[in-house]
């Protein structure tokens, strides 16, 4: 006898992917009080992990978290289980916008940060989505620009990538907006 696929499983494993496909067609399979206590545990770990210093692997199991509980909130939408907008508070640095499609994504847009180039910030962007468990998907560059908070509370996007070109600053400018609704956005250029 041939058994059907656990979501449970497939979350506890971070594979989003398959679990948002069997949840799709299923929806009375996703078992809640699992997929609440592995929230609570994954929270519980990306502290510790970043407690320890552990960075990359605070981040990539916060990011889990998020996802889940995304999962929980809004249903199997993969959109919804992306931060739109990855700027910490007080940031000065390099922005992207990234593309995602494939894989349950059908061309959602978000804005990533970083402190490296920007490639390194797309190549970020991708691990996301395979830290999530999202084979399928891919982040392709839409260009980048720079953003900062400046000393009046205002956040500032400015220049250009050069190896990935201009990101839509107006688009850019809108996401922010929405992340920091009580921020003035500007765009210097």
């Amino acid at each position: 006898m041939m058994t059907e696929p656990d979501p449970s499983r497939m979350l506890a494993e971070m594979r989003f992917e398959d679990a948002i496909a069997e949840l799709r067609s299923r929806p009375q399979a996703l078992d809640r009080a699992h997929a609440e206590g592995l929230l609570r545990d994954w929270t519980h770990q990306a502290r510790q992990l970043q407690a320890r210093g552990e960075a990359g692997a605070a981040r990539r199991v916060a990011r889990g978290a998020q996802a889940l509980r995304a999962l929980l909130a809004h249903g199997p939408n993969p959109a919804r289980m992306l931060t739109e907008v990855d700027l910490p508070e007080g940031y000065q640095g390099k922005i992207v916008l990234v593309l995602f499609r494939g894989g349950g994504f059908e061309g959602t847009v978000c804005l990533r940060s970083g402190d490296g180039w920007h490639r390194e910030i797309l190549n970020n962007a991708r691990a996301e989505l395979q830290d999530l468990g999202f084979p399928s998907a891919e982040a392709y560059p839409l260009g980048g620009a720079y953003a900062g908070f400046d000393d009046d509370g205002r956040i500032v996007i400015w220049g250009t990538s050069d190896e990935l070109g201009a990101c839509d600053k107006e688009l850019a400018a809108e996401m922010i907006g929405r992340a920091y609704p009580e921020r003035r956005v500007l765009i210097e250029d």
